[in-house]
Parts: C-alpha cells; sequence; structure tokens
C-alpha cells in the first residue's frame, strides 16, 4: 500500500526515541543507526531494512535537500521506518534506467518489501516517509 496523507495537525515530524537527535549524515551512518536498533531481529529482516533505509535516505539526500530526521524502531509484528526531509515534493516511482544504470529502482524496490508506505507532507516544509516491514 502506497498513500499521501496530510498533515492535519502540523506537527508531523520525526521524533527519534533516542536523545542524540542530530540525523545521520551518510547512507552507512543511516545504515548502521538502523542496525543498531534491531538487535534481536531476525538477521533476514535486519536485511531487508537496511535496503530501505539506504534507498529512502539516499531519496532524502539526492532529492529531498538532505535528511531531517530518522526512526528505526522494531515493534514485536512489523519494522517502522520514518525518514523525514526537507523538500515539499512528493516521491513519485520512474522508470528505471535503460541498460541497468544508477537511478529509478529505489521507490520500486521499498514497494516490493513493505507491507505499508505511507508519505505525509508537513506544514512546516518537507515531508516524511513511513514504512512498515514484515518482522
Amino acid at each position: 500500500m502506497y498513500s499521501i496523507e496530510p498533515d492535519t495537525e502540523g506537527v508531523g515530524a520525526v521524533r527519534p526515541a533516542t536523545a542524540d537527535l542530530s540525523p545521520p549524515t551518510t547512507v552507512g551512518g543511516a545504515r548502521d543507526f538502523a542496525r543498531a536498533r534491531l538487535t534481536g531481529v531476525d538477521p533476514d529482516r535486519v536485511e531487508d531494512c537496511l535496503l530501505v533505509v539506504s534507498e529512502l535516505v539516499t531519496n532524502a539526500f539526492r532529492h529531498g535537500g538532505g535528511l531531517a530526521a530518522l526512526e528505526v524502531v522494531a515493534s514485536p509484528d512489523a519494522i517502522h521506518v520514518c525518514v523525514q526531509d526537507h523538500n515539499d515534493r512528493l516521491p513519485v516511482p520512474t522508470q528505471p534506467s535503460a541498460g541497468f544504470l544508477p537511478g529509478g529502482y529505489g521507490l520500486h524496490l521499498v514497494r516490493r518489501i513493505a507491507r505499508d508506505i505511507r508519505v505525509t507532507p508537513l506544514r512546516t516544509g518537507g515531508k516524511i516517509v513511513r514504512v512498515r516491514l514484515p518482522r
């Protein structure tokens, strides 16, 4: 499922559960951040989550004006990933590049792995992409 939800309350920012409120500055740092929050989770599910984090954070850096916040939480039945960026433009799946060149695969991969994807444009600018993965 892919849906766009309005920010009806105007306060939709991601609030990391950790004291360190500064987001990772690299895609590798985002994967490390996610991996540290997935202790005790099946290794195959961790790898799926790391792929999703890589793709969403790469999109935040390439198209979203940078990463504003990241949170990864494992609940008993799902893994929740929230990525906030600075750009109001909503993600749109594009055709992958011809000849297997980089570009156009990320959102397609995320959609195949995720149970649910929700995009929330923020009144204050930017957006949040929330993904729920099977645990």
